[in-house]
Order: structure tokens, then sequence, then C-alpha cells
């Protein structure tokens, strides 16, 4: 086992750069995804949700969310990292409307 490590240590090296390099690609590549989408959500959810129903709006956006993202990238993507990206589509929502 020993010698087949050693005889193949540029080619395990590689599988694992490429391994770590698609990860990083698909995460990367699915939060900028998310982050299109994001925008578009939080106004569909504001418009048919209307005020002081922040929970509803929010939950409403994540399950559309899960719903448009690839099933690989929803392990990629933790809760928090998903509820900032919300918070900030919500401030860039509210930039345009002028508030």
């Amino acid at each position: 086992m020993k010698e087949f490590l050693l005889y193949n240590i540029h080619t395990i090296i590689f599988i694992l750069a490429l391994v770590l390099g698609l990860i990083l690609l698909l995460r990367f590549g699915s939060k900028k995804q998310i982050r299109a989408v994001l925008l578009y959500l939080v106004s569909r959810a504001e418009e048919e949700w209307g005020g002081g129903t922040g929970e509803i709006k929010y939950a409403s956006v994540v399950a559309a969310v899960y719903e448009r993202i690839p099933t690989a990238a929803r392990f990629l993507i933790t809760e928090r990292e998903l509820s900032q990206m919300i918070e900030a589509a919500v401030s860039k929502m509210k930039e345009y409307l002028g508030e």
C-alpha cells in the first residue's frame, strides 16, 4: 500500500486538488446564483405579504431559494450564509425603493 501511494503521489495530489477546486467552484458559483435570484424573491415576498409579516416573508424566500438551487449547493450553503444573503437582498431592495 505504501509503495502504491508513493508511486502515485502526483496523481493523488492532482485528483485531490481537482476535487477541491470543483467544490470551491460549486460553492462560489452557487452563491452568485443565489444572490442573483434573492433580490427578485425578496421583492416578490414584500409585494405578496406586505408589511409586518417578516417571518412569513423570510420563510417563503428560503423555500423558494431551495427550490431553485442545485441539490449539491444546498449542502454547501449554510443557513447562516443564506440568512445573511437575504438580509443583503432586503437592504438592496430598500435602497432601490428609496427607503
